[in-house]
C-alpha cells in the first residue's frame, strides 16, 4: 500500500479556500495549526502550479491582516494571525519585479506595521 502523501502535497483550490474562510471567521480560534496548514496550501498550488507565488501569497497575507485587525474575533485568534503573516510577507520580497509591486508590498508591510490592539475610535465632530 502507497504511503499517504502530505496533507500540503494534495492541495486543491477548493481546500485552500475553504481553509480561507474557517480562518476569516474564526471559526476555530483554538486551533493555531490551521494558519500553517492554509500557508502550506498555498504553497503547494504554487509547487503545482495552480496558484502564480504572487497572487497566492498575496492573498494569504491580505486573508491574515483583515483577520487580525478584525475586532470583533477573539484576541488570541487575532494574534494568531497576525504572527503568521511573516512567512507570507517573507516570500513576496523577493517576488518583486516593477514599481506596482513594490508598491502593493509596501502597503500589505505598512498595514501589519501599523497594527493596533485597539480598535479605531469613532472620531466625534
Amino acid at each position: 500500500m502507497p504511503a499517504a502523501q502530505p496533507l500540503a502535497a494534495t492541495a486543491t483550490l477548493d481546500d485552500w479556500h475553504r481553509l480561507g474562510l474557517q480562518i476569516r471567521l474564526a471559526l476555530q480560534p483554538d486551533s493555531p495549526g490551521l494558519v500553517r496548514t492554509y500557508l502550506l496550501h498555498a504553497e503547494a498550488l504554487i509547487a503545482q502550479g495552480l496558484q502564480p507565488p504572487w497572487r497566492a501569497h498575496e492573498r494569504s497575507l491580505t486573508l491574515l491582516l483583515d483577520t487580525a485587525y478584525d475586532a470583533l474575533l477573539p484576541i488570541v485568534w487575532r494574534i494568531t494571525c497576525l504572527d503568521a503573516c511573516c512567512r507570507p510577507l517573507g516570500q513576496l520580497g523577493p517576488l518583486v519585479h516593477d514599481n506596482v509591486t513594490a508598491t502593493r508590498l509596501r502597503t500589505l508591510a505598512w498595514r501589519l506595521a501599523s497594527f493596533s490592539y485597539r480598535p479605531q475610535e469613532a472620531s466625534r465632530p
